[in-house]
């Protein structure tokens, strides 16, 4: 009786033990998931023009980007968008919009920690852009993104568009979830960073305009594994059973003795 005894509680404890190790590393694996690390969305409402003309809540309804190219974006956008170089009463680009300056406009501020910088950063966004220029010499408008530091200490340009001579339509283009420059890992220093987006009007005697057009901007880093976690949940649900089993066969034991 002893040997069985004996030979029950060893099996209960390997079948625990087992069991244990089995859900332990389950727990294991579902705690390993990517964490991201920075995830953050700018909406249009989010930046302020600080230079030229521009409109940081221009409805997709407008006919600038109703219009067909060379005229407007073609209908890029289908919700709320920032705007750059143009009035939302305008009625189409060659004609209404600024001519030969530049427009900026500026994010508000965000954070970035040690551990975004330490990843790599990239941004992906909606973008619509009509040059309205022939791309030759003196004759390139273009925008570019950046982000810079608050304090202008630290920054990296993240993308760039230039009119091409080569263009299908004479200065326009559009992009949905673009991706922007990759900013490697450790290029920026951590602090409050903010956007900057600027048209940029080059042409030289002409009355040739532009526009562009921004929304669903976001900024991310790929996410980095966590270190082998543990999971509390499952550890004690396994060891309760554990307890629990080998509780039940002693009591079943002691009946058996007491009958014998």
């Amino acid at each position: 009786m002893k040997y069985k005894i004996k030979s029950a509680f060893q099996k209960l404890a390997t079948t625990a033990i087992t069991l244990s190790g089995v859900m332990t590393a389950a727990g294991i694996t579902l705690s390993a998931q990517s964490a991201q690390a920075l995830n953050f969305t700018l909406a249009p409402g989010d930046f302020s023009i600080i230079q030229g003309i521009g409109d940081n809540n221009s409805s997709s309804t407008i006919a600038i980007n109703t219009s067909a190219p060379a005229n407007g974006f073609g209908n890029v956008f289908t919700s709320t968008f920032l705007l750059l170089g143009a009035n939302t009463t305008d009625a189409n680009i060659p004609n209404d919009s600024l001519k030969n300056n530049n427009s900026v406009a500026r994010s508000i501020p965000f954070a970035v920690s040690v551990a975004d910088v330490a990843q790599p950063i990239t941004m992906t966004f909606n973008w619509a852009f009509n040059g309205d220029s022939s791309g030759g010499f003196n004759d390139k408008d273009s925008f570019n993104i950046a982000i810079i530091k608050t304090d202008n200490s630290n920054g990296a340009q993240l993308f760039e568009r230039t009119v091409d001579p080569s263009d299908a339509i004479p200065g326009y283009g559009f992009g949905i979830n673009d991706i922007g420059t990759l900013i490697a890992a450790n290029t920026l220093s951590a602090g409050n960073y903010q956007i900057f987006i600027s048209l940029n009007e080059n042409t030289d005697f002409s009355n040739r305009s532009s526009a562009a057009g921004f929304n669903n901007i976001i900024l991310s880093t790929p996410g980095t594994p966590v270190p082998f976690g543990f999971s509390t949940n499952m550890s004690l649900l396994v060891f309760g059973g554990m307890f629990y089993g080998m509780n039940k066969l002693k009591k079943k034991m002691a009946v058996k003795k007491f009958q014998a």
